[in-house]
């Protein structure tokens, strides 16, 4: 006889609670102190950026996500020309900060891949951020990937990669590792194969939606 076990139900989710939208006024609270030091800790975490050929290497807590490091990078460093972003998945916050750089000219151009497995959970998110991205001229598509990078052009002629462990949400608990390295060549070997792998898949964004 087959024993097929019934799922455990623990209540509804609000849909956005990532930005606390739903949640009682003590739980928000403590999510925007947690955001707060989110931010602290990105700022303190990139004091020093590292020079031509050097490499920062990372330790994050789960305060902490990798919009907020873009965010500070952005603040030292101005703008953005052309930003590529490889991420197993990302919550309604980060999406919104995406919009936000585009909007705001912080980031001039946006090539963002994501997971299969991401869209596959959360389809709504990932249809409206297809929408957005494409009206605004971006570029967007999932596939099978498990990878976390970065590859940011910056006006000034720097050109930073990060790789890492960590997504561009926040961590839950763990913890999780980063790179940020100075360097053109590592640079342009991550924009590269993330446009590639994203030319790939675009596509295919209108039927799997």
């Amino acid at each position: 006889m087959r024993f097929v076990a019934r799922p455990v139900r623990f209540g509804h989710r609000p849909a956005n609670d990532d930005e606390g939208e739903g949640l009682p006024t003590p739980q928000r609270v403590k999510l925007i102190a947690r955001r707060q030091a989110g931010i602290r800790e990105a700022g303190e975490t990139l004091a020093n950026l590292p020079g031509p050929g050097e490499s920062l290497h990372c330790l994050m807590t789960a305060r902490l996500d990798m919009t907020d490091v873009v965010n500070v990078l952005l603040g030292k460093m101005g703008r953005c020309e052309t930003a590529s972003i490889a991420t197993l998945g990302y919550n309604r916050r980060n999406f919104r900060m995406m919009l936000e750089w585009l909007d705001s000219g912080k980031i001039g151009s946006l090539t963002l891949l994501a997971s299969i497995f991401f869209r596959s959970h959360n389809g709504d998110l990932w249809s409206e951020t297809v929408e957005e991205f494409r009206r605004r001229g971006h570029r967007a598509a999932c596939a099978p990937s498990h990878c976390k990078a970065m590859a940011l052009a910056f006006a000034d002629g720097t050109r930073f990669a990060i790789e890492g462990s960590a997504n561009l949400c926040s961590n839950g608990s763990a913890r999780e590792q980063f790179c940020i390295v100075n360097d053109p060549g590592v640079y342009l070997f991550h924009a590269r194969w993330i446009s590639e792998l994203v030319s790939r898949h675009e596509a295919h964004e209108t039927d799997a939606r």
